[in-house]
């Protein structure tokens, strides 16, 4: 699974919708905090997302500058109606220090019609540890330029120290930023970019990060570059 995002920065191309890139199919039914972004309720999910209250999901901000009018709660496709919830978005609210141009500080808070009636994750503002083992979750593109997964999938990503990324990425990645992957064929890719990055802390799943951005997408050395959650306390 590989984290591919849809942006350009500078003369580098960044990703900054992932995509899901040599993982697996998701568990049906367990992880039902996760969440599509949609124009249209039975539309396809363009980026992903977390339900962390009753009426709040947590996404990118460079997710939300066109057109997010419903969100998926709880639904194993990629699109339709047959399964989970879908929800009509009442406001988009970006973080005030987002930079469109480095990602700095990608969050933003979709502010729900109604509440879900599925369990939010927890979300866990603790400084992860590199070498911590992760989860990344979407439905983006399963190859390199192939096309959405049309379920949701998942794959493991450990953390990478900061300063071992910043010598892969060309110094782009901000305290505000964590890095994860870097193995070839795995990694979050194009269609995933807002969703969740969880660990296991304290004995249950906890949300550490979301889906950001990153150069290619599942290549080796090529870690994908998530928001990091303990940053933005203050915001969320």
């Amino acid at each position: 699974m590989k984290v591919a995002f849809a942006f350009s920065v500078l003369v580098t191309s960044v990703t900054a919708q992932l995509r899901i890139v040599g993982g697996k199919e998701a568990a049906v039914g367990k992880h039902l905090y996760v969440t599509g972004l949609r124009s249209s309720a039975s539309g396809i999910t363009t980026c992903g997302g977390s339900l962390i209250a009753p009426n709040v999901v947590l996404t990118a901000a460079h997710c939300v500058k066109g057109s997010v009018n419903y969100v998926a709660i709880g639904s194993h496709n990629n699109s339709g109606t047959m399964d989970g919830e879908q929800i009509k978005v009442k406001q988009a609210i970006k973080h005030p220090k987002y930079n469109g141009v480095t990602y700095s500080n990608d969050f933003a808070a979709l502010i729900l019609e109604r509440d879900s009636t599925y369990p939010a994750v927890e979300v866990s503002f603790d400084t992860v540890a590199a070498g911590t083992p992760t989860v990344v979750r979407g439905w983006g593109s399963t190859s390199p330029g192939g096309s959405m997964s049309k379920v949701l999938k998942e794959v493991r990503v450990d953390m990478v120290n900061q300063e071992q990324c910043n010598k892969w990425m060309s110094n782009r990645v901000e305290t505000n930023m964590l890095c994860c992957g870097g193995k070839e064929g795995e990694d979050s890719c194009q269609g995933d970019s807002g969703g969740p990055l969880t660990a296991e802390i304290g004995g249950s799943e906890k949300l550490v990060g979301v889906v950001s951005w990153g150069l290619k997408c599942a290549e080796k050395n090529k870690p994908g570059v998530y928001s990091r959650i303990s940053k933005a306390r203050d915001f969320i």
